[in-house]
C-alpha cells in the first residue's frame, strides 16, 4: 500500500529531516513524500531539490490549509496522509495502517 504523505513546512529543516528519515527508516512500503515549503529561507528548498523530494512552494507563509491543498495536487496514490514537519513515524507504521484500512469494505 503506497501512500502520499503531505507535509507542510515553514523553515523547520532540522525537524523535517528527522521526519523524513523516520519515514524512510520505519516504512515497509515505498511512499510518496510531498512537501509544501512556506518561504524556505532555512535551506529547505535546497534540501528538497538535492534529495529529489516532490514539493510545492510559496515565497510567504500561506497557512496550513492552502499549503495542504497545493501539495495534495501532486499526490499520485489512492491514499493521502497528512503529517506535520515535526512528527516521527514509528517502525512498521504503514503495516498497521494497511491492516486498519483493509477492515473497511469501502475504504
Amino acid at each position: 500500500m503506497k501512500v502520499s504523505i503531505i507535509v507542510p513546512t515553514f523553515n523547520n529543516l532540522k525537524y523535517l529531516k528527522f521526519l523524513i528519515s523516520s519515514i524512510k527508516k520505519n516504512s515497509q512500503y515505498s511512499h510518496q513524500i510531498i512537501l509544501h515549503i512556506n518561504e524556505g529561507s532555512d535551506g529547505t528548498l535546497k534540501f528538497a531539490k538535492k534529495n529529489k523530494i516532490q514539493f510545492t512552494h510559496s515565497f510567504n507563509n500561506i497557512g496550513l490549509c492552502k499549503s495542504l491543498n497545493k501539495a495534495a495536487c501532486l499526490a499520485s496514490t489512492d491514499y493521502i496522509l497528512y503529517a506535520h514537519d515535526d512528527m516521527f513515524f514509528c517502525k512498521n507504521w504503514d503495516v498497521y495502517l494497511k491492516k486498519e484500512v483493509k477492515k473497511f469494505k469501502n475504504n
